[in-house]
């Protein structure tokens, strides 16, 4: 949502007092909560300018991490995504969330797939033990 211009900002808080925040809100056609927010702004900010957007925040795993865990997964390929947040607590000392982690091996372009080591199942994909042969 795109923000609202400073033209109307600054108008919206030059009519404080002159009515309810209902009043103002009906008369520049905003709500009565976004009237309120610009006053209380204005009164402790002394601006009215729009707050910057969130985001941008550093990666917990950096590139460096990113080769460590690429060698751990090398040596051995069915650890899973906690063994790899524990691995990287104790040797980094950066605690990693479980969906950090599972978006970091999916953007490394690896599998998380476990027991890639065991043999078939000797059923065919599919099939259940109670079907019958026709």
């Amino acid at each position: 949502m795109k923000a609202l211009s400073m033209d109307l900002r600054e108008r919206v808080a030059k009519a404080e007092g002159t009515g309810s925040s209902y009043a103002v809100a009906e008369r520049f056609s905003v709500t009565d909560s976004w009237v309120r927010k610009i006053w209380i702004r204005a009164r402790t900010l002394g601006s009215v300018a729009p707050l910057p957007r969130g985001g941008n925040r550093a990666r917990k795993v950096d590139v460096a991490g990113e080769q460590l865990l690429r060698q751990w997964l090398d040596a051995q390929p069915d650890l899973t995504i906690d063994e790899l947040r524990g691995r990287y607590l104790a040797e980094r000392e950066v605690a990693v969330s479980e969906p950090a982690m599972r978006r970091t091996v999916n953007r490394m372009g690896l599998s998380r797939k476990k027991r890639r080591s065991l043999r078939r199942s000797v059923r065919a994909p599919g099939s259940s033990q109670s079907a019958t042969p026709t």
